[in-house]
């Protein structure tokens, strides 16, 4: 009990980095939010025609975006999400930059009824590491 209260920063920084270490899988649980990593992602797409929807703003996607995948930025999402509508009973892997802002967007398409929502884990940044290919 001494060394606790002797150190209740590290104790507390400790509690900290678990809380955060456990919240976002909880949370994209919670709300029915899968992750798929790349390897999952393209058998997703080659298995069961999943589209890929790319969340990024138009300046980040200069860099080049995943084959075929829809472009909506997360600055418009809400407006222009509606055009992903027709495949609500399709996989739909979401993607940002590192895979932090892709969920809130999957987040939103699950709202909005979409089934099968999944964030691409480490986002496009994950899809370059392994060499697979873009498209301007």
């Amino acid at each position: 009990m001494e060394f606790i209260a002797q150190n209740w920063v590290l104790i507390a920084g400790i509690f900290v980095v678990l809380f955060l270490l456990v919240s976002e899988p909880l949370r994209m649980k919670i709300s029915g939010i899968e992750a798929a990593n790349v390897f999952d992602a393209v058998s997703l797409s080659n298995h069961e025609s999943a589209i890929f929807v790319d969340v990024r703003e138009a300046k980040e996607m200069a860099t080049g975006v995943i084959s075929g995948a829809y472009r909506v930025p997360l600055s418009n999402f809400e407006k222009n999400s509606t055009q992903l509508d027709k495949f609500k009973e399709k996989p739909v892997i979401v993607y940002c930059r590192s895979g932090n802002r892709s969920i809130g967007a999957a987040g939103k398409l699950r709202k909005k009824g979409f089934n099968r929502v999944y964030s691409l884990t480490g986002g496009i940044l994950a899809w370059q590491k392994e060499n697979l290919p873009l498209e301007a």
